[in-house]
């Protein structure tokens, strides 16, 4: 067997924290080389759905008579595909003005967390300022600030998680 896994998100931050995977929607795809009809059960499906790529049909006769069935959990995959998909792009623009801006170096990661700290909690750090501090455009650091806000959030709702199971009191 050829076990393909597809994660609900994914990232290659470095970080050392756990990503969240959504349990209802993360899927364990299993082929071979012949695929199995989700449908009638054939082994010679040949048309995988489009939307998911999780299942097989022999064609779209198949495909129709199954979607009841199935639809529930392509929507989910789908969604999971797309929000993994757009999570990689804003990474990799992040990682881009990270690494062209020198944001990882310590003196530079040290402003940013200082400007983070300083900030009341409804006032935000402003994006013009942040632009102006290390010479990028707005938009640079809009982006940079965004994906900045998407990690305090997983590790609000993270360290939310593993206190009410217990654990860091």
């Amino acid at each position: 067997y050829n076990i393909k896994i597809i994660p609900a998100i994914t990232s290659d931050c470095g970080c050392d924290e756990i990503i969240h995977i959504s349990q209802q929607t993360t899927s364990i795809i299993m082929s071979t080389d012949n695929h199995q009809c989700a449908a009638c059960g054939a082994t010679s499906a040949s048309k995988r759905c489009v939307s998911c790529k999780s299942v097989w049909y022999c064609g779209r006769d198949c495909q129709v008579s199954d979607w009841k069935s199935h639809k529930a959990k392509c929507k989910a995959i789908a969604a999971d595909i797309a929000q993994a998909d757009s999570h990689e792009i804003h990474k990799k623009e992040f990682d881009k003005i990270r690494t062209k801006y020198g944001l990882s170096t310590p003196e530079n990661a040290e402003k940013i967390a200082n400007m983070l700290a300083d900030t009341g909690a409804n006032e935000g750090v402003s994006a013009p300022k942040f632009a102006e501090m290390f010479g990028m455009s707005t938009t640079e650091a809009v982006v940079f600030l965004e994906w900045i806000k998407v990690g305090i959030k997983f590790k609000e709702e993270t360290l939310d998680t593993a206190k009410k199971a217990g654990f860091g009191k």
